[in-house]
């Protein structure tokens, strides 16, 4: 087995409470459920996603979950590779020597996405089928 470096294990990941508290009806680890979401790590990052494609970024304020923590990103390595390098594009390489600002980052996108992730979902009959097409038409 290979082992990934993950120099954000030490890092918690937060949510803003208005978000955590919405995302419970859309995150279900049950493969009979069909929620969207399967973990809330995978809500962060479609969050963090669509903030980035809306050029959204919006510091977390003090009302924040942690709901876990930098060591999750090592289960899908690619996500490593994906912060690392969206941080380069928004700030340079120096910012890669501070993992909590990387993390910091990513944390303001995915805050700025939530909101029009979450109001995608509400009211849906197939919130998962809506949210495909739906980031399919952010493509464009």
């Amino acid at each position: 087995m290979t082992t990934i470096a993950n120099p954000y294990a030490s890092q918690d990941l937060f949510i803003a409470v208005p978000h955590h508290e919405r995302l419970r009806d859309y995150v279900s680890r049950s493969q009979q459920d069909h929620r969207p979401f399967q973990r809330q790590i995978d809500a962060w990052w479609a969050a963090l996603a669509i903030g980035v494609r809306q050029r959204r970024r919006i510091p977390l304020s003090q009302e924040a979950v942690k709901f876990n923590d930098g060591r999750i990103l090592a289960t899908d390595p690619w996500r490593i590779t994906h912060l690392e390098l969206l941080a380069l594009g928004e700030e340079g390489p120096e910012i890669l020597d501070s993992p909590s600002e990387v993390i910091r980052m990513a944390s303001e996108y995915a805050n700025g996405g939530f909101p029009d992730l979450l109001d995608q979902l509400v009211g849906q009959v197939e919130p998962t089928l809506h949210l495909m097409l739906r980031l399919d038409d952010l493509r464009r």
